[in-house]
């Protein structure tokens, strides 16, 4: 379900370690998308700090392997230095390696994020909770064309970082069902109003988040145009 592995690192802490990768996406002729290299390394990294913080980890550094070219590796970084400012986390260290021998005719990313976080004593219960999409799923072209639309990370950080959420997850490229679904273990199916439940959110530009009922008037106030309520439709016996 999350693109992150979680490891025991000592009696205290565990480690994090989150991921993300980008195909065919950037400045080359025969790419599918066309985008700015500097656009790919923010998405890229967009998603797996999102992974990372989504389940309380601490970033310590970022490991970028970029099979685009020399050329593009500072273009890479200054997108992930832009989710380093919106963080507040510019002391962050970046690595990395180029495949400079053989150059392909399509980009390709992968970014890493190593962290750590305080050894968890229990998973939170998302039994009787209540749930909200924040953002909308785009994907491709629409990532540019409806940037409006996209949850800023300065959000998902505050609501990370809220008590009156019980849990947090972005939502990837199987869309919000698929990942409802697996996050909760239910089959049950979802409505929303004007938002498609099965469509990939490309570079997590929504995610979902569990509540107690008693908090969504302020949930919904913190999350203003972002925010979408998501019924589980349970079926009959």
């Amino acid at each position: 379900m999350r693109n992150v592995v979680i490891m025991p690192l000592h009696s205290e802490e565990e480690l994090v370690i989150a991921t993300d990768n980008h195909g065919s996406i950037g400045e080359k002729a025969q790419d599918a998308i066309h985008i700015s290299n500097e656009a790919v390394g923010y998405a890229a990294c967009r998603v797996a700090m999102m992974e990372l913080l989504g389940v309380g980890g601490k970033p310590l550094t970022i490991v970028m392997q970029n099979f685009t070219g020399d050329a593009a590796w500072e273009d890479y970084k200054s997108g992930v230095q832009q989710v380093l400012a919106e963080l507040q986390m510019d002391s962050i260290a970046i690595t990395g390696s180029t495949e400079s021998n053989f150059p392909g005719v399509q980009s390709g990313l992968g970014l890493t994020i190593i962290g750590t976080r305080a050894i968890q004593a229990s998973h939170p219960s998302l039994n009787m909770a209540s749930y909200a999409i924040i953002g909308t799923p785009l994907v491709g072209n629409e990532v540019k064309e409806q940037e409006d639309k996209i949850a800023p990370l300065s959000l998902f950080k505050k609501f990370c970082e809220m008590k009156e959420v019980i849990s947090i997850l972005p939502v990837g490229s199987k869309g919000i069902q698929a990942a409802w679904q697996a996050w909760t273990n239910q089959v049950n199916k979802l409505n929303a109003n004007y938002i498609d439940l099965s469509k990939s959110a490309g570079p997590a530009t929504c995610f979902l988040i569990a509540f107690k009922e008693e908090n969504s008037a302020f949930i919904q106030q913190q999350a203003g145009k972002y925010f979408h309520k998501l019924i589980p439709l349970f079926e009959e016996i």
